[in-house]
């Protein structure tokens, strides 16, 4: 584990807030795991179920990003589902990489919004779901909470950017540096049609020595290295949005939908109909 999950997982346990980060850059994607890439919360699952995953979308990348030039400190948001988080962007030599966002938190009153909050969904789309259990069960804070909760996460940001900066400039060896330039590769590219032939490129390599490389740095070969990306990204799909299977298939990089079934079984040893309706049980438990 490197030294800024160690530094996540240490504020989540002082202060209770969740953390996650969206990587606009590519750059970090070796240094997160997967959970931290997207809103691990049932209720975020209930409303994307509801309204669309596309509504959730709009938001993050148009409303957020649009905002994050103008408050390079950060600033709190809340959606259209009513969940408030404090979202800073994570900068590095004067562009940002991404944003880190900590919550989630409720107001007890939601027909008074703060001032504190500085971007929010339009008036038609603010539809909270007062009445489910998950909602209820999200912190809930009022105007006098805003300033503590600004101030301990812009020191968290500053933490991570300091800590960034050092894990960028440190590689045990080449190998880990290519290591790491592959999965970041990957981590970008998935959806796309990309052949080893592609990252050879990228790497400025030979095929031949991009496939070992491949074999000795995953202990696996590039097309298996690139079928786990995909299905580890179609579960998160499968478990977090309506979406159909072969709709699933398409937006993790499988142009087929049989075989996209046939290398989700043979890696999770489950097909992606079953592990949805698996998944959309649970969600329903708490619901």
């Amino acid at each position: 584990m490197n030294e800024l999950i160690k530094l996540i997982e240490a504020f989540e346990r002082r202060c209770g807030f969740k953390i996650s980060v969206h990587d606009y850059s590519g750059r970090l994607w070796s240094y997160l795991q997967m959970k931290r890439q997207r809103h691990d919360s049932g209720y975020c699952d209930c409303i994307k179920e509801k309204y669309g995953i596309d509504k959730c979308l709009f938001f993050e990348k148009r409303r957020v990003l649009l905002v994050l030039a103008r408050y390079p400190d950060g600033f709190f948001k809340i959606c259209h589902g009513g969940i408030i988080e404090y979202a800073a962007p994570i900068i590095k030599d004067a562009s940002i990489l991404g944003t880190m966002f900590i919550g989630f938190f409720r107001l007890k009153d939601v027909s008074l919004i703060p001032d504190a909050i500085v971007c929010r969904s339009e008036c038609c789309d603010f539809a909270p779901e007062l009445n489910n259990k998950l909602y209820k069960g999200i912190q809930c804070i009022d105007k006098n909470d805003f300033k503590d909760i600004a101030e301990i996460a812009k020191t968290l940001k500053f933490r991570i950017e300091a800590q960034l900066a050092t894990e960028e400039k440190i590689f045990i060896s080449h190998e880990e540096k290519t290591k790491w330039e592959i999965d970041r590769y990957i981590g970008q590219n998935f959806q796309k049609d990309i052949s080893i032939q592609h990252l050879a490129k990228h790497l400025c390599l030979s095929v031949s020595r991009t496939g070992q490389l491949v074999r000795k740095l995953f202990n696996m070969t590039y097309p298996e290295l690139l079928n786990r990306n995909r299905i580890d990204n179609a579960k998160i799909l499968l478990s977090s949005t309506s979406l159909s299977i072969s709709e699933t298939a398409y937006r993790c990089g499988f142009s087929d939908a049989a075989y996209f079934h046939r290398i989700f079984k043979k890696l999770e040893k489950i097909n992606p109909g079953e592990y949805k309706i698996r998944n959309n049980k649970i969600k329903n438990m708490f619901t």
